[in-house]
């Protein structure tokens, strides 16, 4: 006979006392989290005495407060490294294809470009170019914000999350995105330190050429980031987790509001072109109109913008909901953004309706949350889809030059603007749900 306590006895499986069960008497005595994390594998046990996972046993589960948050926020950083490492030696590989493609047209000036600078360089990085000779001297800035070029990084980074990364929780997502983020772009500024070189040519009519560049090391650092956040979050968000952070849930939502309307004004912008591309002319792009993927993938983040009735500067054109009204735009031109205004108009407001009826047990400020989640991620498309040449390099004919294809909205701008819109309409979606 064995003694669980003073006052209650056992023989085989029950109280010799009260016949209750042991197991009862048990679990009488053990106190168990709401969701109990074992110790062993780490699984989320909701009830029972034993890990589902691994049948280790739970009875030793920690109960402080303190023990909570260090468990909570416990994570391996292995995969972490292997993720952001793996990623830069795969687009090392990729930038090493490149140069060759590149060396066909660029002749000699290839001499100047490493693999190392076209990793920055498809991480959408800003690089600072100063060349001089005994002659002149001249200085240029250079982003070249292509979206389809973005997917390459974006591209590694997936691959090495489905290899290394595991998530067993809504936790484990947020803490390997922040990881990923922050490791890759971290190594995104120790490759651009190395980078910033000066080289010089002493050949022929190039005698005395001196070239000095280097990158932005904090925009590196945020485009990094941002590539290894979105990338390690998107692989790793699964229906599941639904409910477990509120703010997860949120940030996912506007990723898949955004997506929709980039997709649908890429569509769009599609059809028309295959119809009639003369707007491209209108926005001063009907040189680039051969190159249908870029051109329109480009134009369609640059319209998802102006959607959001941010002004938005395409060439020597800046779009506006005045120069809709007052301009000098064609009217099947002025038709077509109109439609794109009020798509997202619609969107926007059934997105606010669906909110409603997916957190309405939250006492969180649901529409003011999804509201910063979309204009910091529009903000960020902005600023990506930038592509900007500017300077003054009488060296290679390019005095004052400006580019002719860029995004002319600031980042402040863009953000405030996109915010208040967002809140506005998703409002009105909000409110329709409470009339049913």
């Amino acid at each position: 006979m064995k003694k669980l306590d003073n006052k209650n006895k056992t023989y085989l499986n029950y109280s010799t006392e009260d016949g209750k069960s042991t197991q009862d008497i048990l679990k009488d005595k053990i106190t168990l989290k709401q969701k109990s994390v074992c110790g062993h594998c780490e699984t989320e046990n909701n009830e029972g005495l034993y890990c589902k996972s691994c049948g280790k046993s739970l009875d030793e589960v920690e109960t402080s407060k303190k023990g909570k948050i260090i468990k909570a926020f416990k994570g391996d950083i292995k995969p972490i490294l292997l993720t952001s490492v793996t990623s830069v030696a795969i687009l090392f590989l990729i930038s090493l294809g490149l140069k060759l493609l590149m060396s066909f047209n660029l002749g000699e000036l290839i001499n100047f470009i490493n693999p190392l600078h076209i990793i920055l360089g498809i991480n959408l990085g800003t690089i600072n170019l100063n060349a001089s000779t005994m002659m002149n001297s001249g200085s240029v800035s250079i982003h070249l914000g292509v979206l389809l070029i973005g997917l390459i990084p974006l591209f590694a980074l997936l691959l090495s999350n489905v290899i290394f990364i595991k998530n067993k929780n809504a936790q484990d997502i947020l803490y390997n995105s922040v990881g990923v983020g922050a490791t890759y772009g971290l190594m995104l500024v120790i490759i651009s330190i190395f980078s910033s070189t000066s080289s010089s040519i002493s050949q022929m009519i190039n005698y005395g050429l001196a070239v000095s560049y280097r990158y932005n090391i904090l925009e590196l650092f945020l485009n990094g980031f941002i590539l290894g956040f979105i990338s390690t979050y998107l692989i790793g968000y699964k229906k599941k987790y639904f409910g477990q952070n509120i703010y997860l849930d949120i940030l996912k939502k506007a990723i898949n509001t955004i997506l929709i309307l980039y997709v649908a004004i890429f569509v769009i912008l599609l059809g028309i072109s295959i119809v009639d591309n003369s707007y491209l002319y209108e926005l001063g792009l009907y040189n680039y109109s051969r190159n249908t993927t870029f051109i329109l993938s480009q134009l369609a983040s640059y319209i998802l913008a102006f959607a959001n009735i941010v002004p938005t500067t395409i060439g020597s054109n800046k779009l506006s909901i005045l120069s809709i009204i007052n301009g000098d735009l064609l009217f099947d031109t002025k038709l077509m953004l109109i439609s794109i205004i009020f798509l997202s108009l619609l969107v926007l407001i059934l997105t606010g309706y669906n909110l409603r009826k997916k957190f309405k047990n939250s006492s969180s400020n649901i529409v003011l949350i999804f509201s910063i989640c979309y204009s910091i991620i529009i903000t960020i498309l902005s600023s990506f889809s930038v592509i900007y040449v500017g300077g003054n390099m009488p060296l290679l004919q390019m005095n004052s030059y400006l580019g002719n294809i860029f995004m002319g909205s600031g980042i402040f701008t863009t953000l405030i603007i996109s915010f208040i819109y967002s809140y506005i309409i998703l409002k009105i979606g909000y409110t329709l749900s409470d009339f049913e």
